[in-house]
Parts: C-alpha cells; sequence; structure tokens
C-alpha cells in the first residue's frame, strides 16, 4: 500500500473541513463601473489583484475577487458579474473603507467614489458545502472560486497546533494571506553555516478533484522558499503585522535602483499602503536597509543561478506532515493504492549494450549514416568523450583534430574538432567560425554535434555560448548536445564535481545526443515488447506525445509551443522502429534529428494557437490535421495510442478534464470517425493535483528507523474505490535513489547532525509519481495501457534513470526545453 498526501472530504464532514464562506455578489452596474477604471497596473498583474491584495491587507483575511468566467451558470443567470469573497463578514466597513482608497489611488487621488457605493450588503455567511455539488459515481462539481479557495479553513485549522518533527521542537505554523502555511519562528529559519542565505518551510494545500473519486480531494505539498534578505532578485516579500493574530502578509514588491544614488531598495504597490493609511492601520514601511537576517520582512527569492542552500525539504518532513495533517483533521480519509499486481516491469537496463550499439540502432532514425562532431576547448573534454563513445559502441575511439573520420561501423562514425573561439561564451560573431565542422552529406547522412561547455553552477555566466550554438547549428541541419567542463579557478568555496560525476555527466549527454538523432537501442523494445511480460505489446503501434506549453511573456499571454513526437514500433524489428517529429518549419512529419534542428534553429511557440476560447478551435483542428498527417500511407492501418499530459491539454480538449472525462472532444476523434482504432492516455505529473507520495505502509523491506519513509518500489499501484481505473507509477528520483542520496529520509533540514551539515547545500529531493488515466482504450485494455504507459516511462529512451512522462510525451516536451528561447521562470522552490 502506498500513502501520499491526497485525502478525500467525506460529503458528511464538508460542513466541519471547509467552513463558511461570505459573499459580495457584485452586480452589472459594479461591472459597468469597474470597466471604467483607469488601467494604471502595468508589471503588477491585472487591476482587480491589487485590490484583492489590498482588501487581504487591510483586514487581515483571505479576500478574492473573481470575474465571470469563476462563476457557474447559476450565478450568472442571477445577474452577478463578479463576486467578492471572504472568510470573515464583521470586516464590511473596513472593507469599503479599503476599495475607497484603493479607487482613489487609481483615480490619481481624485475625491470620486463609483466602487463602494455599489458594494452589496454581504450575503449571510453560507457553508461552503452548498456551493459543492456531489454526484453519484462522478466527480463533484463547484464554480471554479470554490476550488481556488476551498483550504482556507483547512489551512487554518492546520496552522492551529505545531508540526511535530522528530529531534527537535515542533514548528509553529503561521498562515499567510496567499493561504499557505509558514514556519515563521526565527529559531525554524533553516540558514547556511555563514549566517547569509536561509530557507523558510512552507506547506500548501488545494482543493481538487480526482477522476473516479465522489468527494472532493484535497492535496498537500511542502517546500523551502528562499529568503533574499536585501530584497535581491525577489518579486514577493512576507511581512508579519502588529497583531501576532493575523496572518503574515504575502505581498508582490519589486526591488529596483534608485534614481540618485543607484542603491537598490524595495517598495511595494502603491495602493496597498494607501489602503492601509485609509484603514488607520500601522504603516507598511519598508526600510532602505534591510537587515541581513530575515525578520519581520521577508523578501522571497524568486529566481537564482546559484544559492548555498539546497531547495526542498525531503521525504522524512513530509511524513510528519502527512501525520500531522491525520491527527489535526482526522475527518479526511487518504486515498488508497494497493499495489497492482497483473503489471509487471522488465529489469531496466542501465548499463551499454554488450558488444556496444547495434548498428540496427541507426535504423530508427531513418538515416543510413550518423556522424557525431566532438567539438571540444580542451583535452580534457575531448577525452571524456571519447572515453563514454568507447563505452557505448564497444570500439576504442582514437581521434585527433583534423583526422579523417573514424568509423566504428559502417552506420556510425566519429569525427573530432578542436574549436576553442566557436565554443568561448564571449565570443560575438560564431557563424563565421562554423566552416571548421562537417555537415550532412546528402538526404541519408546526418551529423550532430557534442560541444563542450565551460560550466560550474556556482560560477555565474554573463554570456551563454549554449543557445547562439544550438540555433547556428540548428540552421545547418545539426541537432546537438553539450558536455559541461569547469573553469580553471572556481569560485571560493565551490566544489569540483568528483570522478564519478564528470562520468555520469557524459554519459548523460552522449544519451541525449543520441536521443536528439534518434538513434535507439534494444533496452526500450525489450522493456515495452518483451514476449515473456503480461500486457506487452505484439503489434505495430503508433505511439505519439502532444506536448502543448504557454510561453512565458513579459506582459500578456505568450505564444503557445506545440511539439509532436511518435514512435512507430514494430516488434521483433529494431532497424523497421522509426523516431518521428513534426516540423513546424517543413509543416510535416519529419525524422526526429532533422526535425528537431529545423525547431531550434526558429523563433519559439506561434500566437496564432492558443488555449483561449477565441483559439482553442483553431489549436485543437491543428493538432487533428498533424494526428491525420502523420496516419497515412504505410502508416494509415495502425493502431495509434495517443499520450497528453492533463494539465496542459485539459484546455484544449473537452473530453480530458475530470467533470467530462471521456464525454467531450479528445485528440485523434477525426481518425476515430474515420475507422482508426485510436487510444487516449492522459498522464498528469503534478503533485500539488495528485498528491506527492509518502511511504509504503505494511510492505516487505521496510526501514529498521518508524519515522524513516519507505521509498517506493518498482511497483505500480491502482487507486482503491475509485470508479474510473487510475494508476499512480511512484518514483524516486537518480540522485535520491543514489547512494548516499537519501538524507532527506534520514533527517529534516532541522535535525542533521554536525558531520552531515554539508546536506544542506544539497537538493533534497522527494518522491515524484504520475498519475495515468485511460481515457479511450480503442482496441487495448485500460491495464494493458497503463503497463504501457508505466515502462515507457521506466526505461527511458536516452538515459539510464526513469523520466516523468512516457517516451514519446518526453521526447516531445524534452525538445521544448532544449530550444534556444526556453525559459523558466518562477519561485525558487523545489
Amino acid at each position: 500500500m502506498l500513502t501520499s498526501l491526497a485525502y478525500r472530504v467525506p460529503a458528511k464532514y464538508l460542513d466541519e473541513v471547509f467552513g463558511a464562506v461570505t459573499a459580495y455578489p457584485l452586480t452589472e452596474d459594479f461591472h459597468a463601473a469597474w470597466s471604467a477604471m483607469p488601467r494604471t497596473e502595468r508589471g503588477w498583474g491585472p487591476p482587480y489583484a491589487s485590490l484583492a491584495r489590498g482588501l487581504t491587507s487591510a483586514t487581515g483575511r483571505p479576500v478574492t475577487l473573481f470575474d465571470e468566467y469563476d462563476l457557474d451558470e447559476n450565478e450568472r443567470a442571477e445577474g452577478k458579474r463578479m463576486l467578492l469573497l471572504t472568510d470573515d463578514g464583521a470586516m464590511d466597513y473596513r472593507m469599503r473603507v479599503a476599495t475607497n482608497a484603493w479607487e482613489r489611488y487609481v483615480r490619481g487621488d481624485a475625491a470620486v467614489s463609483t466602487l463602494a457605493p455599489l458594494l452589496p450588503e454581504p450575503e449571510r455567511a453560507r457553508p461552503v458545502s452548498q456551493f459543492i455539488r456531489l454526484r453519484d459515481g462522478e466527480v463533484p462539481e463547484a464554480p471554479n472560486w470554490v476550488f481556488r479557495t476551498g483550504v482556507w479553513r483547512v489551512m487554518r485549522t492546520l496552522a492551529a497546533q505545531p508540526l511535530v518533527i522528530d529531534g527537535r521542537g515542533p514548528l509553529a505554523l503561521r498562515m499567510d494571506t496567499s493561504g499557505a502555511l509558514v514556519a515563521w519562528e526565527d529559531a525554524d529559519l533553516i540558514a547556511n553555516g555563514k549566517g547569509t542565505a536561509f530557507s523558510m518551510l512552507r506547506v500548501m494545500g488545494r482543493l481538487v478533484t480526482r477522476a473516479g473519486v465522489a468527494d472532493p480531494v484535497l492535496c498537500f505539498d511542502a517546500h523551502l522558499s528562499r529568503i533574499s534578505p536585501k530584497g535581491h532578485w525577489s518579486n514577493h516579500v512576507w511581512i508579519e503585522p502588529s497583531d501576532a493574530a493575523l496572518p503574515v502578509l504575502h505581498l508582490p514588491m519589486r526591488s529596483c535602483a534608485d534614481e540618485e544614488s543607484g542603491e537598490r531598495t524595495v517598495r511595494l504597490h502603491p495602493a496597498t499602503a494607501a489602503i492601509y493609511e485609509a484603514c488607520k492601520l500601522d504603516p507598511l514601511d519598508i526600510p532602505r536597509e534591510l537587515p541581513g537576517r530575515p525578520g519581520a520582512i521577508r523578501p522571497q527569492l524568486w529566481r537564482s543561478l546559484f544559492h548555498s542552500l539546497g531547495s526542498g525539504p525531503g521525504p522524512r518532513l513530509l511524513m510528519r506532515l502527512q501525520e500531522h495533517i491525520s491527527a489535526v483533521l482526522p475527518q479526511l480519509e487518504p486515498l488508497r493504492y494497493p499495489i497492482d499486481k497483473s503489471i509487471k516491469l522488465a529489469t531496466r537496463v542501465k548499463k551499454y549494450q554488450k558488444g556496444g550499439l547495434p548498428v540496427a540502432a541507426v535504423g530508427a532514425s531513418g538515416y543510413k549514416r550518423v556522424t557525431i562532431a566532438c567539438v571540444y576547448r580542451t583535452t580534457g573534454a575531448r577525452q571524456r568523450m571519447l572515453a563514454e563513445l568507447k563505452e557505448l559502441t564497444g570500439v576504442p575511439v582514437r581521434l585527433e583534430h583534423g583526422e579523417p573520420a573514424f568509423a566504428v561501423n559502417e552506420r556510425l562514425d566519429v569525427v573530432a574538432c578542436y574549436c576553442p573561439e566557436l565554443l568561448d561564451h564571449t565570443t560575438l560573431n560564431r557563424a563565421r567560425l562554423l566552416d571548421g565542422l562537417p555537415v550532412s552529406e546528402g538526404e541519408n547522412h546526418l551529423v550532430v554535434a557534442w560541444l563542450e561547455t565551460e560550466y560550474h553552477p556556482e560560477a555565474p555566466l554573463d554570456r551563454d555560448a549554449k543557445p547562439h550554438l544550438r540555433r547556428l547549428l540548428g540552421h545547418r541541419g545539426t541537432p546537438s548536445q553539450f558536455l559541461a567542463t569547469e573553469p580553471l579557478v572556481l569560485p571560493e568555496r565551490a566544489e569540483a564535481r568528483s570522478a564519478s560525476e564528470r562520468k555520469h555527466a557524459a554519459r548523460a549527454a552522449l544519451r541525449d545526443l543520441l536521443r536528439a538523432a534518434g538513434v535507439l537501442d534494444e533496452r526500450l523494445p525489450g522493456a515495452i515488447a518483451d514476449p515473456r511480460l503480461p500486457h506487452t505489446v505484439d503489434r505495430p503501434v503508433l505511439l505519439v506525445g502532444v506536448h502543448v506549453r504557454a510561453q512565458k511573456a513579459e506582459r500578456g499571454s505568450g505564444p503557445l509551443v506545440v511539439t509532436m513526437s511518435a514512435l512507430h514500433v514494430v516488434p521483433g524489428d529494431l532497424e523497421a522502429w522509426r523516431v518521428l517529429m513534426y516540423s513546424d518549419g517543413k509543416g510535416t512529419w519529419c525524422r526526429t534529428g532533422e526535425a528537431i534542428a529545423d525547431f531550434h534553429s526558429g523563433s519559439i511557440g506561434t500566437s496564432w494557437l492558443g488555449r483561449s476560447q477565441a483559439k482553442v478551435e483553431r489549436t485543437r483542428a491543428e493538432l487533428e490535421r498533424r494526428l491525420c498527417d502523420l496516419v497515412t500511407g504505410e502508416l494509415a492501418d495502425i493502431p495509434i495510442v495517443v499520450f497528453v499530459d492533463g494539465s496542459a491539454a485539459r484546455r484544449i480538449w473537452p473530453g480530458l478534464p475530470n467533470t467530462r472525462l471521456g464525454r467531450g472532444l479528445l485528440p485523434g476523434d477525426v481518425l476515430r470517425e474515420n475507422g482508426k482504432d485510436v487510444a487516449v492516455v492522459r498522464v498528469s505529473t503534478g503533485v500539488s493535483e495528485i498528491g506527492r507520495p509518502v511511504s509504503r505502509q505494511k510492505d516487505t523491506n521496510m526501514p529498521a528507523d518508524e519515522k524513516k519513509p519507505a521509498a517506493p518500489d518498482r511497483k505500480v499501484y491502482r487507486l482503491a474505490d475509485s470508479t474510473v481505473p487510475s494508476w499512480l507509477f511512484a518514483g524516486r528520483s537518480t540522485s535520491l535513489a543514489a547512494k548516499g542520496g537519501d538524507a532527506g529520509a534520514k533527517y529534516t533540514r532541522w535535525t542533521l547532525p554536525e558531520d552531515a551539515k554539508a546536506e544542506l547545500r544539497k537538493p533534497w529531493h522527494s518522491y515524484t509519481a504520475k498519475e495515468i488515466i485511460v481515457v479511450r482504450a480503442g482496441s487495448w485494455t485500460p491495464t494493458a495501457l497503463a503497463a504501457l504507459t508505466v515502462r515507457l516511462c521506466d526505461q527511458a529512451i536516452a538515459w539510464d534513470g526513469r523520466t516523468l512522462l512516457p517516451g514519446p510525451l518526453h521526447l516531445a516536451g524534452r525538445a521544448d526545453r532544449d530550444h534556444p528561447d526556453y525559459r523558466v521562470s518562477g519561485e525558487d522552490e523545489d
């Protein structure tokens, strides 16, 4: 049995768990007055956000403002256009004063009041349960605002008692105005040895639905939020109010340079300070110079190239959190996950194939010959590359710059290219230096580039050569991958990587290079098509991954990134396998090597597609067209299995969300209407929605330390008491599973012995999971598709560990993440 931080809330306990909410149903008149307000909030988010934050700060209670999108049909039919929610109607007078103050600020101190007079009298407090519709055999339905505010009472209940951890005193939890809990006491801050870097525990909760579960479900998780004592690289700040009974304020902030002195200062949204002053509360002043140790003001570090404290609280802390939730909220029932003994996994192969990479492995790429160009600037990098190639191929590879290509076999050769200026991060014009690299010779030949790059996480770069090189090589039709070597001189206290770490990095980079080329060995076919396994793949099939992501933009919504990869599986014939990818530039399906090079040569995403109401139908039609283009010619009569990421794709296909699972439009509908055999598998990896795994129970091989969580085995778990077949495949990261990598399971961040304090610098990963839902089975059984999905994660195409998503979906997502324009921004948490 596997336990997690996901709990169902039985119907009889809804009122007790969720409590009541006070609503201000805002009418058409208020909506009209609101629409006439000046828009002066650029850089701070939408206007309603600053009003809601100001009201929250002034009342000390959670306050949220919702527009028509978040209301349900009944509320819209009653004439409601917006909804203001809080959990305490006694704050009504202050709410009106705060609204007036906010409007004066927006209007530039003009003494005009249009919004506050239109605030209706609050409805009497109503139980949240009245807004939740329970349905026999189906997930509950509720307005969007219920799912976004339902945890307020829950989190306050959890904060009423301290979190008990073994080996030290308990952690006092305090609610902040975002609805999260923080370990606010000074003694509970995590600090490095020098007292210059700090982290704070933060516990999050979320109200969700789970396919096949008729009750609402609560999911919890914990993170370490890094603190920037001086406010650098921060976009939010925690401020402790003078009244200790009130929640800690969690507000947006800016760190900006003073125009005269050039010194960086921290400031809040001006409307928040105006509202505080109008409500006669303590002024929200942030001093020009913040102390070195976080106190009542704690800016939240949202990104950094390096931090001397590792991320993540570790599995042991999450087990204590699970115990805390069960003790404080006994009404909640943990979701139960017994082992599904009908699904077996093949032995995962980590080593290179005996006898070297087979000649047939190149066949999957669609090319007759592949050349690996080892592009280096140091002798050490060339030696690491050639040593790894020897292990891969079983053939000693000895090469110097300028020598002819070394033939490993009749379909794979290697060339060495010494190009220090090309690889130098400071080089501005690299295009002129590309002539020293080989290029593909005809349609049946592919060149891939393995390039050295100087990198160490504690040595920040002013410029990074990798994005530029990847784009330039993409224009030449050359997929690329990089091997990091460390600078000759490392920053103070920076640690050089060990020999084993350098070896692992070279192995991972080479495998990733082969992935980009579409070269496969026998590991994946053995994992999914071994005739000795139950539910094996015993016929040709197309496995398709559809990856969608909205690219982040400074303002407004960014372009939609869509990548699609496919594996043509032919059991028993590796030469006949194909790894394909849709090419936007060519407008057709291509061999993955040329498609990835084409993708990386251009800009990322397109604004023509999107998930908004105006664009979603166009997006859906385009993705259907691409699927139809794939299933043509010799692939026309082959079954197809489409894998989608549940959270990313559910706004495109109405049949993917839990509320309408299988009863709306789905990927491949056009193919199915034309008589094709189409299955659809939804994979979800967000632990905030599915619940993070915590420990095994009542199982063999349990730890002697009862306080230590038992890591998930290589087992597949099936959700009990569910009307929809649902599986959970839990696992550990490579670093967590490595020898000596389980410090986060042995200790908490607060209880490390002195001789293990170095572990504070390392990331402590917790257990991961993926939920597998078969939305449409086609000619397969749901269990067979679950087994296929799990095996495609367990035996990765490109490297030795597992992947979070099944192979085709992982390939599509990896191409996106490797793009030169790919950026990830957000809170620096794990």
